[in-house]
């Protein structure tokens, strides 16, 4: 049995359904609520060769360079189009994973004053020291230390995954097939809709940062057999993701009526309040959603802010060597942490749009490293010829039409 599939496979397999099942889990059925039954069907139709194929292409990537032991996709990145491109795609990778904590960020500040606003108005000063607590909290949380940090977070994972299942299978008392089959018009609006929603799903399903960590662990035990050991664990961990994601979405969007999701996403909260605000909803789901919601946040934002701080003190170091100024990387780290720490709340209290943040700018960065890089490497590298295909192909297509987002929305 053991050959078959062993219990470290079945580990990797946790680990990636633990990274990718989260807080974008609960802003998917929020576009995809608000874009139609059209969308909702044809993104559950798309959405494990869209979850499998770019995350297996970045594999391919990183495995493919002959880089030195413990090295990812920055030493992929570096192998193949030099220091200057690699310093771009670090650049684009900080980026997008700093919009990535913004988002949390934004979204944490909103759920807590969605309670706060039950008891009182939500005034400018109030929504100030909420931004200033969220920010305030995560921080202290996040220099507990990575292994502190990292130990709370592997055992948050189980608890939220058992809450989406019982939560999808509680629902299924309530769908109402109306709510989606009121919704099956095709036209030009719903075409504009799955163009949309392409980053969202991008960004829901994504869990590029594990991809490179995955990559260099099975590279180190298996060498060259490493890529089908890869994509053994990826082929059953991503078929369970997608399952247990959109059979969480559609019962999401069975249960509830559109007014109620629209209201969410103007407000840049998830499907949990969502939920909450329905009018016969029981005591426990309003009082278990925001705290399930606040907790997948903040669970995401950890998880995506070490990275983000390490990518923040490379560019204050480099920053502070081009003009003469020599510190020690903790000072740079201390300084990095303050300015990613005021930045976050002043968006915090400025309050963008959650989905609009994610198909604006995190969805189509995440596609250019995720989607793009990758796909288009087996064009530009004669190395990487043997890796073309079909799906790499799709997934060019469909990373490009994601980017499109950015610019034309």
């Amino acid at each position: 049995m053991s050959k078959i599939w062993s219990k470290e496979e079945t580990l990797w397999s946790f680990a990636l359904y633990g990274t990718a099942v989260g807080a974008g889990t609960l802003f998917l059925p929020i576009q995809l609520g608000s874009a139609g039954a059209i969308v909702l069907l044809l993104t559950a139709l798309v959405a494990y060769p869209l979850t499998y194929w770019p995350h297996k292409a970045l594999c391919q990537f990183i495995l493919s360079a002959p880089t030195p032991a413990g090295e990812g996709i920055t030493g992929a990145v570096t192998h193949y189009y030099g220091k200057k491109v690699g310093n771009l795609i670090t650049s684009l990778y900080f980026v997008a994973f700093f919009v990535v904590v913004l988002i949390y960020a934004v979204a944490i500040t909103n759920s807590v004053s969605e309670q706060i606003a039950k008891y009182r108005e939500i005034t400018a000063n109030i929504r100030m020291l909420v931004s200033l607590g969220v920010v305030i909290v995560l921080n202290l949380i996040f220099l507990m230390g990575r292994h502190a940090t990292i130990r709370v977070m592997g055992l948050l994972v189980f608890p939220l995954i058992a809450y989406f299942l019982f939560l999808s299978l509680y629902l299924t008392a309530s769908w109402q097939p109306a709510y989606l089959t009121s919704q099956m018009a095709f036209d030009g609006h719903t075409l504009h809709q799955v163009w949309l929603s392409i980053p969202v799903m991008v960004f829901a399903f994504s869990h590029t940062p594990i991809i490179s960590t995955f990559a260099v662990d099975r590279r180190e035990k298996y060498g060259e057999q490493a890529m089908g050991k890869c994509k053994k664990i990826m082929k059953v961990a991503y078929l369970v993701i997608c399952l247990s994601v959109m059979f969480f979405v559609f019962s999401c969007l069975l249960s509830i009526p559109s007014v109620y999701i629209e209201s969410a996403k103007e407000q840049g909260v998830t499907i949990l309040s969502a939920l909450s605000m329905m009018p016969h909803a029981p005591a426990w789901l309003a009082i278990s959603g925001v705290i399930v919601a606040v907790v997948a946040m903040s669970k995401s934002f950890l998880g995506t802010y070490f990275g983000v701080i390490e990518g923040a003190t490379e560019i204050v170091k480099s920053a502070l060597d081009s003009v003469g100024v020599k510190k020690s990387r903790s000072w740079h780290r201390a300084l990095s942490i303050f300015l990613i720490s005021v930045t976050t709340f002043i968006i915090c209290c400025i309050n963008p749009n959650a989905i609009s943040m994610i198909y604006a700018i995190s969805g189509p960065l995440i596609a250019i490293i995720l989607f793009i890089m990758p796909t288009l490497s087996t064009y530009l590298i004669p190395a990487l010829k043997p890796w073309r295909s079909l799906s790499n192909l799709i997934t060019l297509t469909v990373g490009l039409l994601c980017v499109s987002v950015m610019f034309f929305s």
